[in-house]
């Protein structure tokens, strides 16, 4: 089952529904776990904790 997460986005700032699949953690090895998001035509990043909740929403050059 997908998680279900909800974030601004940084780029457009549109409302967006994130699906991030469970099996995400388990390649995780520490905390927060930076992960990057396809949204429309542009990306971002978003970090979560180890029960998946988003604890930052980067911006790409804040990240690159």
């Amino acid at each position: 089952m997908m998680l279900k997460r909800y974030a601004d986005c940084p780029v457009c700032g549109q409302k967006t529904v994130l699906s991030v699949p469970p099996d995400v953690l388990e390649s995780a090895t520490r905390f927060p776990f930076t992960i990057k998001v396809v949204h429309e035509d542009h990306y971002f990043y978003i970090n979560i904790d180890s029960k998946a909740h988003i604890t930052d929403i980067l911006s790409p050059e804040l990240v690159e």
